[in-house]
Order: C-alpha cells, then sequence, then structure tokens
C-alpha cells in the first residue's frame, strides 16, 4: 500500500479537500505524555481509500487548515482501535471541533468474545494473519527526523484497519450485535477526556473517607494546588506531588519544614520552592471551624453488601446469555459500583451511568433496578451505616 508523509502546509490543504467527502476515515495517532500535562501529539495517520498519509502536525499547523473540522464530520465513519488515549489527545488538540461518528474495533472484538483489551497487533494476527511489528510503541515520536522503522510502523497502524473493520462488522451482523458496538463506539465520544472539577477532586482518592473533615480541607486545598500548578506549568501532577505524598502531608500534617522534608517522596524542589506556603496551608486547615470544612465522605459498604453484587451479577450472566453478549462487556465493575452506591446513596431517581442509559437499559438496567427496589430496607441501612445517619432518616427508596 503506498503511504505518503505529509510536511508541507500547501500539499496538506490540497488533500484536506478531497478528504471532507470520503466516507470512512482510518485514524490513529502518536504522541507523548511523559513530561507534560497534556498529551502532545506527535503523527497522526489516516487510511483515506486505501492509501495511507502520515500527517506531521509539528511541521503544519493542522488547527488553523482545519483537520479538526475534518474529523468533526458526522457524515465520515472514523474507523479506530482502542481509541480511549486518541480521543484525548484529539479533543485537547482541536477543542472547538470534536470527533464525531467512530467505530472502535476493539470493541467490536470485545462484543465477539474476545476480551475487554484485544491489541492490534493480536486482533490482525488471530484473526487477519497479519503479523505486524510493535518495536517503536515507546520510541520518541517527538523527535525529528522520523526514522524508516518509525514510519513503517506508523503506516501499519492504519493500513489494515479498514479489512479489520469489515471482519468485525461482518461478525457483529452475523450475531446481531452490530448496532450495540455502535452505540457503545459512540459513547467512548461521550465519556472521553473529561476535564475534573478542581472543588471534588479530593473526593477521588480512594481511602479519603478515613479522613476527618479538617484533614479533608487539607486533602481539597491540596488536590486543588497541584492539579493547578500542574496544568499552569504543563508538567505531570507528580512532578508536583505524587498521590501517596500528597496523602501522607495530610496523615501527618507537619509543622515545621524540618518535619516536611521527611514526607515521602517530596521532591526537594518542591520543598524549596513552595515549604513555606504548603505549611501554611496545613495550618490553615488545622485551625479552620469545623462548620467550614467538608462534610465527611461516605464510608464504604460493608463486607455483607458482597451479597447484594454477587446476586446482581448472576443476574448479569443470566442476561448475557440470552443475548448472546459477553457478560464483562454488558456490566464493567465500574458501572456496576456506580449503580449500587448511587442507588443506595440517592435512591431510584439517581442518575444512572451513560452506558446504563442506553441500550442496555430495557435489558439489563430495569432488572437490576428491579432486583436494587426489592432489597429496599436493606439498602436503607446501608445508606444510613455510609453517611453516619440515624434511624431518624425517613426511606428514600419506593
Amino acid at each position: 500500500m503506498s503511504w505518503h508523509l505529509i510536511t508541507e502546509q500547501q500539499r496538506f490543504k490540497e488533500l484536506l479537500t478531497g478528504w471532507a467527502s470520503a466516507k470512512t476515515l482510518a485514524l490513529d495517532t502518536e504522541f507523548m505524555r511523559v513530561n507534560t500535562f497534556n498529551p502532545q501529539i506527535a503523527l497522526l495517520q489516516l487510511n483515506v481509500n486505501q492509501k495511507v498519509y502520515l500527517i506531521d502536525p509539528l511541521a503544519i499547523d493542522t488547527v488553523a487548515l482545519g483537520l479538526g473540522e475534518l474529523l468533526a464530520n458526522p457524515h465520515s465513519l472514523k474507523i479506530v482501535h482502542a481509541c480511549s488515549e486518541d480521543i484525548e489527545v484529539l479533543f485537547y488538540k482541536y477543542p472547538q471541533a470534536r470527533m464525531s461518528n467512530i467505530f472502535d474495533t476493539q470493541i467490536g472484538f470485545a462484543f465477539l468474545g474476545y476480551g475487554l483489551q484485544v491489541g492490534y497487533q493480536k486482533a490482525l494476527k488471530e484473526c487477519l494473519d497479519i503479523d505486524i511489528s510493535k518495536a517503536e510503541t515507546r520510541s520518541d515520536w517527538l523527535a525529528r527526523p522520523l526514522t524508516s522503522e518509525q514510519l513503517q510502523y506508523a503506516v501499519s497502524d492504519v493500513e489494515y484497519l479498514p479489512a479489520l473493520y469489515d471482519f468485525v462488522v461482518a461478525r457483529l451482523r452475523e450475531k446481531d450485535l452490530l448496532a450495540y458496538c455502535q452505540e457503545d463506539s459512540l459513547l467512548m465520544l461521550k465519556e472521553g477526556a473529561p476535564v475534573p472539577y478542581l472543588k471534588t477532586l479530593y473526593q477521588q482518592f480512594s481511602n479519603a473517607w478515613q479522613f476527618d473533615r479538617r484533614q479533608l480541607l487539607l486533602l481539597k486545598n491540596l488536590a486543588m494546588w497541584r492539579e493547578a500548578s500542574a496544568r499552569l506549568h504543563d508538567i505531570p501532577r507528580a512532578f508536583v506531588l505524587k498521590n501517596h505524598t500528597l496523602l501522607a502531608m495530610v496523615q501527618k500534617r507537619p509543622y515545621t519544614l524540618a518535619q516536611l522534608s521527611r514526607i515521602e517522596d517530596l521532591h526537594p524542589r518542591t520543598y524549596q520552592k513552595h515549604g513555606p506556603m504548603l505549611l501554611e496551608m496545613i495550618k490553615a486547615a488545622r485551625h479552620q471551624p469545623i462548620e467550614q470544612c467538608p462534610p465527611l465522605l461516605p464510608l464504604p459498604l460493608p463486607k455483607s453488601a458482597k451479597s447484594l453484587f454477587d446476586l446482581l451479577r448472576q443476574k448479569t450472566d443470566q442476561i448475557a446469555q440470552q443475548h448472546h453478549i459477553p457478560a464483562d462487556v454488558l456490566l464493567r465493575k465500574r458501572w456496576l459500583d456506580a449503580l449500587v452506591l448511587g442507588y443506595i446513596d440517592e435512591g431510584d431517581n439517581f442518575t444512572l451511568p451513560l452506558a446504563l442509559q442506553g441500550w442496555r437499559y430495557e435489558i439489563l438496567t430495569k432488572p437490576l433496578l428491579e432486583i436494587l427496589a426489592s432489597q429496599a430496607q436493606q439498602l436503607l441501612k446501608w445508606r444510613q451505616y455510609r453517611h453516619r445517619l440515624d434511624d431518624s432518616v425517613e426511606p428514600v427508596f419506593n
């Protein structure tokens, strides 16, 4: 298959006009995210009408010339494989023209029973008997000039995507699962690359429920400061404070610079530059009126809740067999956790995870909600336990 490296503005502009009418585009990206907060796109590969184009965004202003608008065109199908990181890269690069209408062949393979994380190389070998090398996966894609090995690797990432798409779609049609797979592919765009809300970042720490209210205030402020610093200087969060370092500061709340210096993995540069400010943050949280601190976070469910999760998974397995859908595709652990905790905390009017609002709602979500409703009294007790409430609380379940 012929391929072309595009490094000239005028040539790219001419090609872009022709690509606008293409019905399908096979797409992949190469990017780096080692020393930066935001991903740095280094190469974008397109397979258009059986020709591969390697677009160099370091040489071409792809934003000004409208590559984002090409990818946002709802009338062309973008074929991808394992696209979650590509979505983040492209959403960041083209924030005003977000990619639309995708089909992820990895999701297709999951529906066909190959597992949730089938890599492109394995998919090609098992289904099309094609071998490709992945030796350049971790190479420096921002270096120029790109090596011949890098270029050939980049070509192979989209060269066979249309054939892989045809293979997957044909078998999904046979199983009457194509529409479900298409919807799940589009779900990737809805869920992709969310910008976290600064004031609730602290709630994402899994052990934060162990902290008292003043510790939660410190955790909240440290998490916000770290996020803002990382974004401002375009460096990874861990370059500011590693998670375990941040949590150790909340747990130990040092009084002096000497105590602060002994916090595990606190970078000397962070200590030297921000040490006094960090101590002031710790001091302010220590003396904050308790009513001005965040409320305690909910406790984890007791071990006895395992029986409920087992019951819900058994029902999921039955539905999966009935509809010939792999159970791990039908219901992910994070969706199940969100469903149970949301129902316990807020009752049956809580907002469902996006994945449980679509095609899954009638065949899966409603039966699971019926099971939860049948356990109303037990769930009320767990709600009171999680939120440290007494028996006077009115039930929130119908």
